[in-house]
């Protein structure tokens, strides 16, 4: 929208320059009106290559700078006075309004209209009490409609960056567990393997799977089995480093990947979670879980590690379940 604004800028200052010339003379040449035109262009190609919002606040400030210069040179000596530019000076702040988003340029902007833009005219020209009366009360609904429309735009990005957040985070991170999605786990996962290949560095994962799981959904409710997921999910958060990734693969079953830890490390980090588990009761409901351990050795794809937990975590089943298992 700022671009679509700059450009905008340009075609109106080309179309009130050309009005004026052929509405009424001008002490000034045609040229010398038309000249703010130039740098106007510069500014709406810079705001084709800078595309990052942090620029546009010194961008919009330079056009509007620009523009007001042009509206002096464009008024000073028409014989119909202040009353010729009075509109252009009311619309800029307007029109402008919607691109300063932080405080500091909007009120930058404020002066420059109100104040700096129009000044040098109303020193040269001198004009009557009631053209200084139309400026100031023009000038004032300007800028109180550009308040507001300049509020209802910031209030409207807020909103729209709040709802982005939101929907990010529910892609994110599953809303029962609060560890990652399946979508977002195998998309870090296959970033951390990346590294793991490129530095060398040990790489382990965990298949972790809730024993009996079925047997308390059908006992006790399905009440009963979100506490105990939500209960793993945070069971897993708290007893892991900070740059391990947890996910929830899928009903009752999560996977970790632990960067750096070898597999009696690995099968360590295990045990420590077997056991958070074991003496957490989630709403009184006993719950262990089994845990199979996997340690990168020549794998490149991802799918083949959390294969091989995956088999590990089946022979703890297949063992007695409670216990943790690591591939071979």
């Amino acid at each position: 929208m700022v671009r679509a604004l700059l450009w905008t800028a340009v075609g109106s200052y080309a179309s009130f320059v050309i009005g004026g010339e052929l509405t009424g003379p001008s002490d000034l040449p045609f040229w010398l009106r038309l000249s703010p035109i130039l740098p106007l262009v510069l500014l709406a190609f810079l705001g084709m290559v800078h595309r990052e919002p942090r620029h546009y606040g010194g961008l919009g400030l330079a056009t509007l700078a620009w523009i007001e210069l042009g509206i002096f040179l464009n008024g000073y000596g028409r014989p119909e006075g202040l009353a010729w530019i009075l509109p252009a000076y009311a619309l800029v702040p307007i029109a402008a309004s919607p691109v300063w988003l932080k405080r500091h340029y909007f009120v930058a902007a404020c002066v420059i209209s109100a104040i700096l833009g129009p000044l040098p005219l109303l020193l040269l020209e001198t004009p009557s009490s009631w053209e200084l009366f139309q400026y100031a009360d023009y000038m004032a609904v300007a800028l109180v409609l550009a308040a507001v429309l300049n509020g209802y735009q910031v209030r409207l990005i807020r909103q729209h960056l709040e709802l982005e957040q939101r929907l990010r985070q529910r892609a994110f991170v599953d809303e029962l567990t609060g560890v990652a999605t399946r979508s977002r786990f195998i998309e870090q996962a296959r970033r951390l393997l990346a590294e793991s290949i490129e530095s060398g560095m040990p790489l382990a994962v965990l298949y972790l799977d809730a024993d009996h799981f079925k047997l308390l959904n059908d006992t006790h409710g399905h009440a009963a089995g979100d506490s105990a997921l939500a209960s793993m999910g945070r069971i897993l958060r708290e007893n892991v480093r900070g740059d391990d990734l947890v996910g929830r693969i899928g009903g009752e079953e999560f996977a970790a990947l632990l960067p750096r830890l070898d597999a009696d490390a690995a099968r360590a980090t295990g045990e420590r979670l077997r056991q958070a588990v074991a003496h957490e009761n989630p709403g009184g409901h006993p719950l262990s879980i089994s845990v199979g351990v996997a340690v990168r050795r020549d794998e490149v794809v991802l799918e083949r590690l959390l294969a091989k937990a995956d088999q590990a975590l089946a022979r703890a089943k297949h063992n007695g379940r409670n216990r943790v298992e690591v591939a071979a």
